[in-house]
């Protein structure tokens, strides 16, 4: 019998593996989408690459449950202390916008410096005001998209009881407001980060129809492992163009809406079955080898917010640099730019979350 600290560090090696995981698929995404050359990229010809379809297929939503469902236990420690609960509140915000603002503070100096210094002069500087938040609010989506849930979530269940008919009626609208500025991006992965929580809430309060899913599962872990990837593969025999977010968005149109409705459905049914199969996979593969730390996939997991800033910038300013001039590319290529990539950023991010004054550009905190 397991004690509770061993119990509480099993899960977060299970966490961090899966986390380091989908990092790595996010740097092969990219890389995909980068690497194989200026014609490849500029006719949107990754839109079609099957491995580049199954890493989008879940890759994202499996982020948000994990985000989601240790929101809960963050969220716990703060019950009837409103200090607190604010505290915690400012220091996420800290965490997550002023990374963001110091990345497009880059942005913009690199664009300066590129560009002239004519640039500045010949820049109308309401203009330029307007381009800087308007950059920044869409720089680091995925991180905008965390923060965006986590409110919804803190104000939910401090302030509103965790009020449901005004979580379906939010969901509902969701459907009918403009998807610009990633707002698209953001309506789609909300459902996933928002369950986790009150997954993860309820299975803390015993409440008896989530107890029952969760001992089905445990006992018969690899029926159910096997069930859910043969869903997942038979759902990806249909998944094309239209399945991606960033193509076909999340409003419902009023030409359309039946089409867009199915499409937001599959979209997000296949990224449910696809995070819960992977989940699984790797819950099985560490309780398998109980022994063994998993130490490539536990630091990429522990690093994963550093890791996603850096190789956006590694991939875009340096990689694309050499590759964007590169003719018959091989198969073989990607996989090399993905190890190259990956290692120089989590390296990168190791070393700035140990100095003080740069740590906040990875997301650490002081």
């Amino acid at each position: 019998m397991k004690n509770s600290k061993n119990q509480y560090i099993e899960r977060n090696i299970k966490a961090d593996v899966i986390r380091g995981f989908a990092i790595i698929l996010v740097i092969l995404g990219h890389c995909i989408q980068n690497g194989n050359g200026w014609d490849y990229f500029i006719n949107s010809r990754y839109w079609s690459n099957k491995a580049y379809q199954f890493i989008y297929s879940f890759h994202m939503p499996l982020f948000m449950i994990l985000a989601g469902w240790f929101a809960y236990f963050s969220l716990k420690k703060l019950e009837g202390d409103k200090r607190k609960q604010i505290r915690f509140l400012a220091k996420r915000y800290f965490l997550y916008i002023m990374p963001i603002f110091l990345w497009t503070v880059f942005e913009f100096a690199r664009g300066f410096w590129l560009n002239g210094l004519s640039t500045i002069a010949e820049t109308v500087w309401k203009d330029f005001f307007i381009s800087f938040i308007s950059y920044f609010l869409t720089n680091l989506w995925f991180l905008w998209a965390v923060l965006i849930c986590l409110t919804i979530v803190f104000v939910m269940h401090f302030y509103l009881s965790d009020n449901v008919p005004l979580y379906v009626l939010g969901f509902l609208v969701l459907f009918f407001i403009p998807d610009a500025a990633n707002l698209g991006v953001y309506k789609y992965l909300m459902p996933y980060y928002i369950g986790a929580f009150y997954i993860n809430m309820w299975l803390d309060g015993d409440r008896e129809g989530i107890r029952k899913v969760k001992t089905l599962y445990e006992k018969k872990p690899v029926m159910w492992l096997v069930i859910f990837g043969i869903i997942f593969v038979c759902l990806f025999m249909f998944y094309d163009e239209r399945a991606f977010i960033y193509l076909t968005g999340y409003r419902l149109s009023r030409a359309n809406w039946y089409k867009q409705l199915v499409v937001d459905v599959y979209r997000f049914v296949i990224g449910l079955v696809g995070s819960l199969f992977f989940m699984m996979l790797f819950d099985r593969l560490v309780e398998a080898f109980k022994s063994y730390r998993w130490p490539v996939l536990t630091t990429f997991g522990k690093n994963s917010l550093g890791v996603y800033i850096l190789q956006g910038y590694y991939i875009l300013i340096v990689m694309a640099s050499f590759t964007n001039n590169m003719v018959g590319i091989k198969w073989y290529h990607i996989p090399i730019e993905t190890l190259i990539i990956s290692i120089v950023s989590l390296v990168s991010a190791i070393i700035i979350s140990k100095i003080p004054v740069l740590r906040i550009l990875v997301g650490k905190s002081r």
